[in-house]
C-alpha cells in the first residue's frame, strides 16, 4: 500500500511539473514565433517594391521564377526557426486552400494587397524536451523521497516528544545506589542524588539484600542484627575500600542501628519526596507508639523485592 502511494506521489509531481513546464515553453515559443514572424514580414514589406509580382491592372504576369527564388533565399535565411515562407501572392490571385499548419499574413503595397502564405511545423518532443522530462521525473522522485523521509522524522519526532511528555510517575521508579559516589538518586530525577555516609550506605545495601534473599525473617531492634546481615554490610564496606575511599577503620553495625535507620530514612526521604508512594518498597518501616520496640516491629524490608534497585559500582 506504501509503495502504491509513493508512486501515485512520484506520478502526481510529474504530471505537475510536465504540465507547469509545458504551459512555460510553449507560452514561451509563442512569443518567439510571434517576434519571428513580425521580422519575416518586415523583411518581406522592405524587399516588396523589389518583387516582379503579378499586375492585374497593368495585365503583368509577374516573374514566377525570380519571386520561387525569393521564397527560397527567405527560407534559408529563417531555416531551424520552424517557420517556412510558402508562397507571396497577390490578393487577385489568390485561391489557394490552407493546411493545417499554415496561415496568412497581409501586407498592403502602394498599388495592391499582397498574401504571405506561412507554415509553422515544431516538433516538439525534441531531444533537449525529453532530456528535461527524465529530468522532471528524477526529480519528482527525489521530492518524493525527501517528503517521505521529512514526514517519518515528523512523526519520529512526535512520538519521542509524546513519550518524553509521559509524566515520570507512569514508569516505572528505579532506586539508584552508587558505591562510587556514595550516593542515592531515582530514575525520575537522576540529577537529584543524595550523599548518604558510610556506615549507613553499606548497611542499607546490606539490609536489601538480605531482605530479597530471606523475605519471611523478622528484623527486630531487641535482638542482635543477624549474622549474614553483618557479612553482608562488611563486605559492601571492603567493595567501598577497593573503589578508593578513605576509610579509618570498619564500622560495628550492631552499635546505634536506630540511629543508622534514622540516617537511612532521612536520605531516603529526600531521594524519595516527589514519589511518596514508593517509600514502602524501599523505606525500612519505623516502630510507633507504646512498646513499639517489642518482638511484633521489624525494620525489614518486607516489599522490596516488588520495588527496582540499580547497584552502581558492585
Amino acid at each position: 500500500m506504501r509503495k502504491l502511494v509513493s508512486s501515485l506521489g512520484v506520478f502526481i509531481l510529474f504530471i505537475v511539473f510536465s504540465v507547469v513546464f509545458y504551459i512555460s515553453t510553449t507560452h514561451k515559443q509563442q512569443q518567439v514565433n510571434k517576434l519571428q514572424i513580425t521580422q519575416i514580414e518586415k523583411q518581406i514589406a522592405l524587399d516588396l517594391p523589389l518583387l516582379d509580382l503579378s499586375n492585374e491592372l497593368l495585365k503583368h504576369s509577374g516573374n514566377k521564377a525570380a519571386l520561387q527564388h525569393y521564397i527560397q533565399t527567405v527560407n534559408a535565411q529563417i531555416q531551424g526557426t520552424g517557420i517556412q515562407v510558402i508562397s507571396i501572392v497577390p490578393k487577385h490571385e489568390f485561391n489557394l486552400s490552407l493546411k493545417a499548419n499554415e496561415f496568412i499574413r497581409k501586407l498592403n503595397s502602394n498599388n495592391s494587397v499582397v498574401f504571405i502564405v506561412l507554415s509553422l511545423k515544431q516538433a516538439y518532443f525534441s531531444a533537449d524536451v525529453v532530456t528535461i522530462y527524465i529530468l522532471l521525473f528524477g526529480v519528482s522522485v527525489l521530492l518524493m523521497f525527501m517528503m517521505k523521509q521529512s514526514i517519518t522524522y515528523q512523526k519520529n519526532k512526535k512520538l519521542g516528544t509524546e513519550q518524553d511528555s509521559i509524566a515520570p510517575e507512569e514508569k516505572s521508579l528505579t532506586l539508584v545506589i552508587d558505591l562510587k559516589s556514595k550516593t542515592l538518586s531515582n530514575s525520575y530525577y537522576p540529577e537529584q542524588q543524595v550523599a548518604l555516609a558510610n556506615k549507613p550506605l553499606c548497611f542499607y545495601l546490606a539490609l536489601v539484600e538480605f531482605c530479597t534473599n530471606n523475605p519471611e525473617v523478622k528484623l527486630n531492634h531487641n535482638k542482635n542484627v543477624p549474622e549474614e546481615l553483618l557479612e553482608l554490610a562488611n563486605k559492601y564496606f571492603y567493595r567501598l575500600v577497593e573503589l578508593g575511599h578513605t576509610i579509618r577503620k570498619r564500622p560495628n553495625f550492631n552499635n546505634s542501628l536506630e540511629k543508622t535507620l534514622s540516617e537511612i530514612r532521612a536520605a531516603l526521604d529526600d531521594v524519595l519526596n516527589d514519589c511518596p508512594e514508593q517509600k514502602e518498597l524501599y523505606y525500612p518501616p519505623k516502630a510507633f507508639g507504646e512498646g513499639s520496640r517489642s518482638r511484633m516491629h521489624s525494620y525489614g524490608l518486607v516489599n522490596v523485592s516488588q520495588g527496582n534497585i540499580e547497584i552502581i559500582g558492585k
